[in-house]
C-alpha cells in the first residue's frame, strides 16, 4: 500500500508541472535512480542502461501503445516474471504484484505511466541478469572462480523484447545452457508440490534397522517411504502395514512393526539417491535424511540452479568437472553433451578443515611416476615430528629431505641439523616416485592459487565409501589410466600410459597439446541423465552460506 501511494504521489507531482509529456516523465524518473513503487527503489547501477534503452526509442514508453494499453509485450514479460519460480527465481523480487495491478490499472483506465513503463524495463533487466549471470558473486562464498566477464548489452536486449513476437522464448535463451540445469528446472516444480502437498508422517527416534527386525516406528518409516516413491506399488500395501502371518486357525495377522526385506530395499533405493551406502540398513545417517524436510530439497535444487548461472556459457571441446560433495569426477567432450568419462574422486576432508577448494583452472600438463613434495604444513605439523621421533621412519616410507626440487636436489640425512632445517623451511621433504608414494604413479597439473591437483593414489579402499572426503585438498581419483586417456588422447593408449606409470623413468612430465579447462564445482543437487534426483550432504557448509546470502536480499545493482 505504502509503495503504491508513493507511485501515485510521484504521478501527480509530475502531472503537475505543465506541459510535462511522457517521454519527459521517463526522462525525469530515469534522472532520479529511484523508483520508489519498486521493492528495490534504488537503480543507480542500472541508470545508465535505462537511459540508453530510454534514449533509443526516444523517450517514449516501450510497454504501452499510444492509447495508454499495455502491449501484447507487455503481457508477456508480466506472466515470464510471474513464473520466476519456475527457473529457481523468485517473482517478488521482479515486483510481479506491482506490475500485475499497474497493469490491471491502465487497462482500466489507459494512460502513459511512465511509472510502470520503467517500473517493467527494469524488472524485465533485474531479471535478464539475474538469470544469465546469477544473483551473487560467487566470490561471495569463498568459491575461487576466475571466469570471463558475462557481459550483457541491456538496452539493445529490452528493445529486441519489446518488439518481439515471442517475448518469453526470447527470455528463455538467458538461461543456462546446460542439460543438467533442464534436468533441474523439470525436477523443481514437481518436488515443490509435493513439499506443499505431502502430509509426511513424524518419524520417531529408530534404532539401527535390518530385514527380520521390529520397531514401533516401522509404520511411519513404511508410510513416509511410500508416499516418496521409494516403496513400489506391490511393493508393499502400502495404505496400511502389510507383513502378515498366519495364526492357527489361517486367518492373518498384520505385523506392523517388521523391517521387512520390501522396506529394506525401498530404503536401499532412498540411500543411492541420498549419497548413501545403499546397504538397505537403516541407521543414524538414514534417518537423518529422511528427516530432512522436502522444502529443503527444493532449496538445493534452486541453490544449484544459482550455480550454475555462474558458469561460463562455452567450454572448451573438452572439459572436466569434479562435483566436491558428490565425490565424483566427470568428463565432457561437449558442454551440451553427456559425460563420457566418470569416476568416484576422494576429496578434502570436512572434519579437519581441509576443503578442497571452488575453482576454474586449465590442465596443462601430467606427470608419470612423480616426486611428492610435502606441503609445509603436513611437514611441520605430521612429518617432522615421526622422522625425529623415529630413526627409521624418512627410509621407511621413502622421505628424502632435500634441498630443492628435481633429480639434482642434494639429499641430507635426517639429523638434528637437518631436521632443524626442515622445520623452519630451508629444507624441504620429498617422497620417491613409485607404488608408495603418496600421489601414487601420475598426477594432473591445473596451475591454481591453492597449488591443488588430480592424482593417483595406492589408497584404493576409500573408493568403497559412500562419503569420500579425506584428503589435504588435492584430489584423488578411483581411475587414473582412464583419465589419463581422456587428457592426453588417443595417442597415448591405456598400454601406454601403464607403461609409463609402471617403468622406471621417474617424474616424466607430458604436457598437454591444448589445455583443458578443470572446474572445481559444489553442488547438492543433481539429476542424472536417466531423470533420477540425488541430493548430498553439504559437507563444506557451501549451500548454507549461499541461502543465507539470497536471504539477505540482492547484491548490489551492477
Amino acid at each position: 500500500m505504502r509503495r503504491t501511494a508513493l507511485a501515485a504521489a510521484l504521478a501527480l507531482t509530475l502531472a503537475a508541472v505543465p506541459g510535462l509529456a511522457a517521454n519527459d516523465e521517463l526522462r525525469a524518473l530515469v534522472e532520479s535512480g529511484r523508483h520508489p513503487g519498486l521493492n528495490r527503489p534504488d537503480f543507480g547501477g542500472h541508470r545508465a542502461d535505462l537511459q540508453a534503452a530510454y534514449q533509443g526509442n526516444g523517450f517514449a514508453p516501450l510497454w504501452l501503445d499510444a492509447g495508454g494499453l499495455p502491449t501484447p509485450q507487455a503481457d508477456a514479460v508480466i506472466d515470464a516474471l510471474a513464473g520466476a519460480g519456475a527457473t529457481g527465481l523468485l517473482p517478488a523480487d521482479y515486483d510481479v504484484r506491482w506490475l500485475d495491478s499497474e497493469r490491471a490499472r491502465l487497462r482500466s483506465a489507459p494512460a502513459l505511466s511512465a511509472s510502470f513503463d520503467l517500473g517493467l524495463t527494469l524488472s524485465l533487466m533485474r531479471f535478464v541478469s539475474d538469470s544469465y549471470r546469477g544473483r551473487v558473486d560467487p566470490r561471495q562464498v569463498g568459491f575461487q572462480f576466475d571466469l570471463p566477464a558475462k557481459h550483457l548489452d541491456l538496452p539493445r536486449i529490452v528493445a529486441e523484447i519489446a518488439r518481439s513476437h515471442a517475448p518469453a522464448e526470447r527470455l528463455r535463451e538467458f538461461e543456462p545452457p546446460f542439460p543438467v540445469y533442464q534436468r533441474l528446472k523439470a525436477a523443481l516444480e514437481p518436488l515443490r508440490r509435493q513439499a506443499a502437498d505431502l502430509n509426511l508422517p513424524e518419524i520417531p527416534e529408530l534404532p539401527t534397522l535390518r530385514p527380520g527386525d521390529r520397531d514401533p516406528g516401522v509404520p511411519a518409516l513404511r508410510r513416509t517411504l511410500a508416499l516418496l516413491g521409494y516403496l513400489h506399488d506391490g511393493d508393499a500395501d502400502t495404505g496400511r502395514d502389510h507383513q502378515a502371518t498366519a495364526r492357527g486357525d489361517g486367518t492373518a495377522v498384520v505385523d506392523a512393526d517388521l523391517y521387512d526385506p520390501a522396506l529394506a530395499e525401498a530404503v536401499a533405493r532412498f540411500q543411492r539417491r541420498h549419497g548413501l551406502e545403499s546397504d538397505g540398513i537403516l541407521g543414524r545417517q538414514t534417518a537423518r535424511q529422511l528427516r530432512v524436510p522436502l522444502a529443503h530439497r527444493v532449496q538445493q535444487i534452486e541453490l544449484a540452479m544459482e550455480r550454475l548461472r555462474w558458469l561460463p556459457y562455452q567450454f572448451a571441446e573438452r572439459f572436466l568437472v569434479v562435483n566436491i560433495p558428490e565425490f565424483r569426477l566427470r568428463g565432457y567432450v561437449a558442454v551440451d553433451g553427456e559425460p563420457p568419462l566418470s569416476m568416484a574422486v576422494v576429496v578434502g576432508s570436512a572434519a579437519q578443515k581441509h576443503e578442497t577448494p571452488v575453482l576454474f583452472a586449465d590442465m596443462t600438463y601430467v606427470v608419470f611416476r612423480p616426486y611428492w613434495y610435502v606441503p609445509r604444513s603436513i611437514t611441520r605439523k605430521e612429518l617432522e615430528p615421526k622422522i625425529r621421533n623415529d630413526a627409521r621412519y624418512a627410509g621407511r616410507n621413502h622421505y628424502q629431505i632435500v634441498d630443492g626440487f628435481g633429480a639434482s636436489a642434494i639429499s641430507y640425512s635426517p639429523e638434528p641439523g637437518a631436521l632443524d632445517a626442515l622445520a623452519g623451511g630451508d629444507l624441504r621433504l620429498r617422497q620417491t616416485p613409485g607404488p608408495h608414494n603418496a600421489l601414487g604413479l601420475v598426477k594432473f597439473i591445473f596451475p591454481n592459487p591453492s597449488h591443488v591437483y588430480l592424482h593417483d593414489t595406492p589408497s584404493k579402499t576409500l573408493f568403497q565409501r559412500s562419503r569420500r572426503d579425506f584428503s589435504h585438498g588435492c584430489i584423488r581419483v578411483e581411475d587414473p589410466v582412464a583419465l589419463a586417456h581422456f587428457v592426453l588422447g588417443e595417442a597415448w593408449s591405456p598400454d601406454r600410459i601403464r607403461a609409463a606409470m609402471q617403468r622406471d623413468r621417474d617424474n616424466q612430465r607430458v604436457n598437454l597439446k591444448t589445455p583443458i579447462p578443470v572446474l572445481l564445482y559444489y553442488t547438492t543437487a543433481v539429476v542424472e541423465e536417466d531423470g533420477e534426483l540425488y541430493f548430498f550432504d553439504d559437507i563444506y557448509g557451501h549451500d548454507e552460506r549461499l541461502a543465507k546470502l539470497l536471504a539477505k536480499g540482492y547484491r548490489v545493482d551492477p
